[in-house]
């Protein structure tokens, strides 16, 4: 039963936790505002009758329900790779793909050994032939990027397939995305309520900015965990993606090095003579 409630628990804590943060941050720009409940007229007056009304679990149960509504708002989803952030996830540089933080470079060359030994996509040309044929060397890395983008792309359908296939596997994963989610959120609301006790107090709260961005890191280390989780369960043979399974529409990566379109014939000069 207690299984059956982490994922739940999770969905509830990054926004439960970042809502009353930024709830406590507007309080402080508001409390001089906040009359008493002898001076309080109109609205503030009705909420301190109901208040009475509802007694102290009311109103931390309304608080609460309040400080949800506010995190889910502004929370900010992590998904570690999808098709729009791929692009920038697999930046081509000198023929090399830079997947930091979505994913640890060891994930990333586990894929690539991977595929390689499918046959999916070529494997990188020898010593000689690349110093002979750097074009090509740069193709063969060019190849290898798209195709392992194209597998990262699909996170949100690797996540479904995984929940089918192992669920004990996913459930780690979703692990590691509950606890990016909730650092990189709780780091980005303390850099609001910083920035508040900065402006309102004393210069010495900016200190806390320290806090925002170790959390921040701690979230990165857990996103890549994340994706690293995905990455081996396709090595594994656990989940498929239709980069490599194809689908209605969509060819597969050719899983033979004979299905790669051969180079165009070069052109020789003729044997005989004009004459």
């Amino acid at each position: 039963m207690l299984t059956n409630l982490l994922p739940g628990l999770r969905d509830v804590r990054a926004p439960l936790s970042t809502g009353c943060i930024w709830l406590l941050t507007l309080w402080l720009f508001l409390e001089e505002r906040v009359p008493t409940r002898q001076q309080a007229g109109g609205v503030w007056a009705s909420l301190y009758r109901l208040g009475a009304v509802v007694g102290p679990a009311g109103v931390l149960a309304a608080g609460a329900f309040l400080a949800y509504l506010v995190g889910a708002m502004l929370a900010v989803r992590v998904v570690p790779v999808n098709t729009h952030e791929a692009p920038k996830s697999a930046r081509f540089w000198k023929g090399g793909a830079t997947l930091t933080p979505r994913v640890s470079r060891i994930a990333f060359d586990d894929l690539i050994s991977f595929l390689q030994e499918q046959g999916r996509i070529p494997a990188p040309s020898s010593g000689a032939d690349a110093a002979g044929e750097p074009a090509r060397t740069q193709g063969e890395r060019l190849v290898m990027n798209l195709v392992a983008r194209d597998i990262l792309g699909e996170t949100r359908q690797l996540r479904t397939k995984l929940l089918i296939a192992n669920y004990d596997l996913f459930n780690e994963y979703d692990r590691a995305v509950g606890e990016a989610e909730f650092r990189k959120n709780v780091a980005y609301a303390i850099v609001g309520l910083t920035a508040a006790l900065t402006w309102l107090h004393s210069p010495w709260w900016a200190l806390m900015v320290a806090v925002s961005v170790r959390l921040y890191l701690a979230g990165v280390g857990s996103e890549r965990a994340a994706n690293d989780v995905l990455i081996q369960a396709v090595v594994a043979g656990i989940v498929t993606p239709v980069a490599l399974a194809g689908a209605s529409g969509v060819p597969a990566v050719p899983t033979s090095r004979s299905h790669w379109p051969a180079p165009p014939p070069q052109s020789s000069p003729s044997a005989g003579g004009g004459g």
